[in-house]
């Protein structure tokens, strides 16, 4: 009975190593939406250099946030030092926290690639990255300066899921 048990638990055993050894979703961290499933991981420079390739696609994507909505935390930004891509979160289901700037950030969603016809329009500069003052209007200073970071091209990606650690 006893050499059966021993079986038994090395087998158990063995086939959690086995889990542990394949590749998982999973990232430690503070999860915001619903959890990570893709595997395959594009870091936030690569998503510009892929750009068109990737429009309209699912995609996984690590970086630093680099700004966010400092109203709720309904917005926030990713850079590369060069190009912003604006994570929105999809549904408005979740915000993250004001602390958020600086950490890493491992999200998954819906990428888009769009040219900005009136780049400072007052819902798309919000949307940029302008500041809610009230009522949902932007401080236009911040919005203008986010329009010259993207230029002529926006670089969104609406979030399912994330995790910030």
């Amino acid at each position: 009975m006893y050499k059966h048990t021993k079986m038994l638990v090395l087998i158990v055993l063995s086939f959690g190593l086995m889990a542990c050894n394949s590749e998982t979703a999973e990232v430690a961290g503070d999860q915001y939406g619903q959890g990570l499933t893709m595997t395959k991981v594009t870091p936030v420079a690569e998503i510009f250099t892929q750009a068109q390739d990737l429009n309209g696609q699912m995609v996984r994507v690590s970086g630093t946030v680099s700004d966010l909505c400092k109203h709720k935390g309904c917005w926030m930004q990713v850079s590369d030092g060069q190009n912003v891509l604006t994570v929105r979160f999809k549904d408005e289901a979740f915000i993250i926290p004001a602390n958020a700037v600086g950490r890493n950030v491992d999200m998954e969603g819906l990428f888009i690639v769009e040219k900005i016809s009136n780049p400072l329009g007052s819902h798309q500069a919000c949307a940029e990255g302008g500041e809610h003052s009230g009522g949902g209007a932007c401080e236009s200073e911040r919005a203008e300066k986010t329009v010259h970071k993207v230029a002529d091209m926006r670089y969104t990606m609406v979030s399912t899921g994330l995790v910030l650690s």
